[in-house]
């Protein structure tokens, strides 16, 4: 049985949260598997995996966590991950990344969502960004989609066309490579 946590967070952003957070994790004997951490308009997120130490638990984790919380003024939260919970992303899954472009307005995120769920794919990982051009605010949103099933970019361009001309964006499907390092 392993001993894998999910450290979620968020805070106002300032320079170096990285370095001490992670500085934190590896003094501590953690070894960090998988992270993302991103600036939302000054307010800084994260969510990461890490394996603990055979020799530590998940609350002297969360001690050592509830020092750098004050300091940084950061809400963090560790959760311990059952082994079924560990599951790797399957190699054989087919990969896409979906573009979406147009004048900010509600609904898009869940309108293309909710239309890539009704096509039975899963989305990994989401971005989002609004962007001032001039006088114009432009949505900006990349999607990572994952799906078993053998399907191609086309399809998937095809099925999400007609929703992506009521939400009034421009769509676009490409088919992820994965390049080995």
């Amino acid at each position: 049985m392993t001993n894998t946590v999910v450290i979620t967070g968020c805070g106002r952003d300032r320079v170096g949260i990285v370095a001490e957070l992670t500085s934190i994790l590896f003094d501590a004997g953690c070894n960090l598997l998988d992270s993302s951490m991103t600036l939302l308009r000054g307010e800084f997120a994260l969510i990461l995996m890490a394996t603990l130490p055979d020799s530590m638990s998940v609350e002297a984790l969360e001690t050592q966590l509830s020092q750098l919380q004050e300091k940084l003024k950061l809400q963090l939260s560790v959760r311990k991950l059952a082994d079924d919970e560990l599951m790797e992303q399957d190699a054989d899954q087919f990969q896409f990344i979906v573009s979406v472009y147009g004048a900010d307005r509600p609904g898009i995120v869940s309108g293309i969502t909710r239309a890539i769920a009704e096509l039975d794919l899963n989305i990994s990982d989401v971005q989002t960004k609004k962007v001032t051009q001039g006088s114009r605010e432009i949505f900006v949103m990349m999607l990572e989609l994952s799906s078993k099933k053998d399907v191609r970019a086309e399809f998937i361009k095809s099925k999400l066309e007609e929703k992506s001309k009521s939400l009034s964006v421009d769509l676009t499907v490409r088919e992820l490579e994965v390049m080995e390092l």
